[in-house]
This record gives C-alpha cells, sequence and structure tokens, in this order.
C-alpha cells in the first residue's frame, strides 16, 4: 500500500514539473542537416538506405570546385556500398547479413565524416581567401560556422573545453572580419592575422579529430567523438537527439477531448484512478530512453487521446503521423527487423473498438498498453495500479457526438442527399469483394467495426501466398479529423480511400459516386466541436 501511494505521489510530482510546449524545429545547413540525419539513420535497424543515400548526394554536391574530384569519389564509393541493400531482391543471391549491414553503415559514416570536415575547411579557406571582400568572406564563415554544427553536439558532451576553445574562435574569427560600415563610414577594417590564427585553430582541430585520419568511436553507436576528449574509446554520455526534420510537438488547434465522466458532470478530483491515468498518460516517467529523454508521452502521438498527424521522425515514419515502434530506437529488444511504421490510431471510443494493434493482436486493452510501455517505449514492468489507472482514464474517452446519426449508426434527416446517396452504394454487395459491401465490415450498428481481421491489399506478404496481411476493421466514427488513413498512413483524404478501394476491386463507381461515398464517409465521421474553441 505504501508503494502504491508513493508512486502516486511520485507521478504527480514528475508530472508538475514536465513542461509541454511547441518546440520550433532546428534549422541547418544542408551539409549539417544531411550529416545529422545521416548519422541518426544509420544507427536504425533496418536502415532506409534510399535515404541515406540522398543525404550523402547532399552532401557532395556541397563540395566546391576544387572538391568535386573528391565528391564524385564519395558518391561513387558510397553507392557502391549502398547498392547491394537497395537492389531488388534475386534468388540466385542472399541478401546483405547483419555483420554486411553494419559494417557498411560504419564505412559510409566515416567517409561521411571526412566529407563534411572537408567542406568545412574549404569554406573556411575560401573565407580567407576572400578577406578583401566582406561580403564573400562573411558568406563563407558563415556557410562554415553553420556546418560545425554537424559535430558541436558531439563534442559539447565529450569534449567541453575543445567545445569552449572553438566556441571563442569562432566568435574572434566573426571580430576580426571587420565591418565595412555603412555608406564607408564607421569602416572596421579586417585583422588578417587573427583571422587566420583563428582559422587554422579551428582547422586543426576539425582536422586532427574527423577528417583524413578520422578514428570512428567504437562505442556508442556511430556518434564522431573527439580523440582528444577523455571519452573517446568509452561509452560517451551522449543526451540523445532526434535528426533534422522531426517534428514531435503537439498539434494545433488542440483536439476536443471528451471524458464520460466529465460531460456527465463528475470532476476529476472525485476520480482518484481516472485523474493517475489522465497523469501517467501526460508523463515520460513511464516510458524508458530513449523516449523519457526526449519528453515523449502517450499524449505526444495521441494528443488529447486522438492523434497527432504531424508526428514525424525520419528513418522512423513513413508519412508525417505514423511511426515505426518496433524498431531498435526506442526499445531495441523489441526490434522486428524490419521497417514496418503504422499510422498512429485514434483512441476515440476505444473501449468500444477491441481488439487492439492495427492487426487486432491484442483483444485486451491491458495487454496493449502494457506491450506500450514496455515493449514499444522500452518502459520498465509497470507497476499494476499503474495500469488500472491507465486504462481507467482511456476508458473514459468518448467519440464526438455526431448530429448525423441515429443510435443504429443510419444517418438521419439532417445529412446531405450526397450522403444519403453514399450510404446507400456503402450497403451494397459487389461481386468483385465476394458479394460483400463496405458495411459488411464497418458494420453501423456495431460503430462501424465486425471486430475481425481482413487482407484487403495495402500489406505486402512474406511470401507470395502467405496468410499473414490480415489487418484490423478500423472504426469510422469521429475519422474526419484523423487524417492520414489506412494502416500505414498511405492514403491522406478519405476520398483517397474511396479511390483506392474503387480502382483495386474495379468497383466502377463514377465520380458522382466516388463523391457521394464520400460524402457519406465524411459525414460518419464528423462531430460537434472537432477541436478546442471551435
Amino acid at each position: 500500500m505504501k508503494i502504491r501511494i508513493f508512486l502516486l505521489l511520485f507521478l504527480f510530482l514528475r508530472v508538475l514539473s514536465a513542461q509541454a510546449h511547441i518546440i520550433p524545429p532546428e534549422q541547418f545547413h544542408p551539409v549539417a542537416e544531411s550529416y545529422r540525419r545521416l548519422n541518426f539513420m544509420l544507427n536504425l535497424n533496418p536502415i532506409l538506405w534510399k535515404d541515406v543515400k540522398k543525404d550523402i548526394e547532399t552532401i557532395a554536391d556541397q563540395m566546391i570546385s576544387k572538391d568535386v574530384q573528391m565528391a564524385e569519389k564519395y558518391k561513387n564509393f558510397v553507392h557502391e556500398w549502398i547498392n547491394p541493400f537497395t537492389a531488388p531482391a534475386s534468388m540466385e543471391q542472399d541478401p546483405p547479413g547483419p555483420e554486411e549491414r553494419k559494417k557498411t553503415a560504419r564505412m559510409i559514416f566515416e567517409e561521411s565524416t571526412k566529407a563534411v570536415t572537408r567542406i568545412l575547411v574549404s569554406r573556411l579557406e575560401s573565407a580567407e581567401e576572400n578577406l578583401t571582400n566582406y561580403p564573400k568572406a562573411y558568406q563563407a564563415l558563415n556557410e562554415s560556422r553553420q556546418i560545425w554544427a554537424s559535430f558541436e553536439h558531439e563534442v559539447k558532451a565529450t569534449d567541453p573545453e575543445g567545445f569552449r576553445t572553438i566556441g571563442l574562435a569562432w566568435l574572434e574569427l566573426t571580430n576580426s572580419l571587420g565591418n565595412p560600415g555603412l555608406f564607408q563610414v564607421g569602416v572596421i577594417e579586417t585583422d588578417k592575422m587573427v583571422f587566420k590564427e583563428k582559422a587554422q585553430t579551428i582547422k586543426d582541430y576539425v582536422l586532427k579529430n574527423f577528417g583524413e585520419n578520422f578514428r570512428a568511436a567504437k562505442k556508442r553507436k556511430l556518434a564522431p567523438l573527439p580523440q582528444n576528449s577523455p571519452t573517446y574509446d568509452k561509452e560517451a554520455e551522449i543526451p540523445v537527439k532526434l535528426p533534422p526534420g522531426h517534428n514531435i510537438n503537439k498539434q494545433i488547434p488542440r483536439p476536443r477531448q471528451i471524458l464520460n465522466m466529465a460531460a456527465r458532470g463528475v470532476n476529476e478530483s472525485e476520480t482518484p484512478l481516472i485523474a493517475l491515468g489522465d497523469m501517467a498518460f501526460d508523463s515520460a516517467h513511464i516510458f524508458g530512453d530513449p523516449a523519457l529523454a526526449l519528453q515523449i508521452t502517450c499524449n505526444t502521438c495521441h494528443n488529447k487521446g486522438v492523434t497527432n498527424p504531424q508526428f514525424f521522425i525520419p528513418g522512423l515514419s513513413k508519412n508525417p503521423g505514423s511511426v515505426d515502434v518496433s524498431s531498435n530506437f526506442f526499445a531495441p529488444h523489441a526490434n522486428n527487423g524490419h521497417f514496418d511504421p503504422v499510422d498512429i490510431p485514434d483512441l476515440r471510443g476505444i473501449r468500444f473498438t477491441a481488439p487492439y494493434g492495427r492487426n487486432g493482436r491484442f483483444t485486451s486493452l491491458r495487454d496493449f498498453t502494457h506491450n506500450g510501455i514496455k515493449h514499444e517505449f522500452n518502459g520498465l514492468e509497470p507497476d499494476p495500479l499503474l495500469l488500472d489507472a491507465l486504462i481507467a482514464y482511456m476508458n473514459e474517452f468518448d467519440f464526438l457526438p455526431n448530429p448525423y446519426l441515429n443510435n443504429d449508426g443510419t444517418l438521419n434527416d439532417q445529412a446531405s442527399e450526397s450522403a444519403k446517396n453514399g450510404e446507400k452504394i456503402f450497403h451494397t454487395p459487389f461481386e468483385q469483394m465476394g458479394m460483400k459491401s463496405c458495411a459488411t465490415c464497418h458494420v453501423p450498428s456495431d460503430h462501424f467495426l465486425d471486430r475481425k481481421r481482413h487482407d484487403i491489399g495495402t500489406v505486402m506478404g512474406s511470401e507470395a501466398n502467405s496468410l499473414d496481411r490480415a489487418l484490423d476493421t478500423p472504426t469510422l466514427l469521429s475519422s474526419k479529423f484523423t487524417p492520414p488513413y489506412f494502416h500505414d498512413g498511405s492514403q491522406p483524404t478519405l476520398r483517397d480511400v474511396n479511390l483506392w478501394f474503387n480502382q483495386k476491386y474495379n468497383l466502377g463507381l463514377s465520380d458522382s459516386g466516388i463523391n457521394d461515398l464520400t460524402a457519406y464517409l465524411e459525414t460518419v465521421g464528423d462531430g460537434i466541436e472537432s477541436y478546442e474553441g471551435s
């Protein structure tokens, strides 16, 4: 009992200290952006080699004219390593194994680190060569400083003294460059000796640590560690950082959340278990690292219990609003070894929508939640009371009230004529679908689902005739506000979903039929005050 009371107090205090805010995306030079993203993706399993190739090309294209030969050598050499991983599978040749993957990732990382170093040094040299031309010198200096961002996160964590020295050198470089003044008034001459001295300090540091003699760190993934760092060749405590291009902010405007007990006039202060679940849902402390370090919570992905359509992490997301939770980033022990991001599901009405998981593998919401904590986000074994609380809280999530639906899921008189025409199509059996209709699976009288799994043709099987493609039927209620659609988020709109089915199954629907069916789905998926303040 004491342990449980302590858990309540602990979660309460930790949640109070949490800061929920919108973090603007970092802006990087194209070289730094590609390098930092590449460094992140090369640590994943599986690696999205085609995306890695794009960032390699960006780095190579940023090499200036005198480095063209080096750029082509770098690009061709790296592509030669990647090609076995991007080529179509062949019956005559086994795909590269894990050791080859690790070796290739390491080699690409080392060569890319050297290439970025060369670009940084070249920009500094360009600034020195143009000291009599302030605009050119300033631009080259500014670019080189931005490219330094490729390394400074790791240097700051592993070599504080070096980080301070280089930081001061950049400051003195800028000051020594002088200022041409406005209209030739107040001209400050460039101190060429100081400029060259400080530029040499930076060049020496990056060439020593990341240049041709660069020895890749053997510990903690691929993060580049300075050779003079006390943690070089040791486990480096580098703060986790997501790659450029990520977005884990909560969406704005915020979705309207309806808690059943609150809608009935009950105050959360009178429901301690639900209140605990509410706090836990918005606390990163139920997860392990790296989710904990990044302050990712249930609410990050399921904003106000709904979805976060902007959520995106390069290498882990296929489309905005999706994430691969079975990769080695969040929970290495539960990595399934292939890229299978899923669209973040809406949790509204979750007490009515069992089974759970995109393939319906969990019949229990408790098992589904336990798996999310421990095997998707690396948390410790959750206390049973904590699970009770989370389930109690999520069981209060309600669908948006829909003024166009009767209690049995049929449309009422408030619905448009187009939607009513779409309702007829929705209930029409199609020979191309085995005399089934849309309503066969999305049963209107049972929250527009049938609690079964179906292969509709959106998943590739492990073999030609394998039966591993089945997915859980999702509800259509409140769906108007939760794009994108399908298990992988591949369809941006409900109209796109209808067009996909029309083409896949040769249904022969006309444009007006597609329009009516779309109107019907949007009406079924509608709701009152979908966003806060609306």
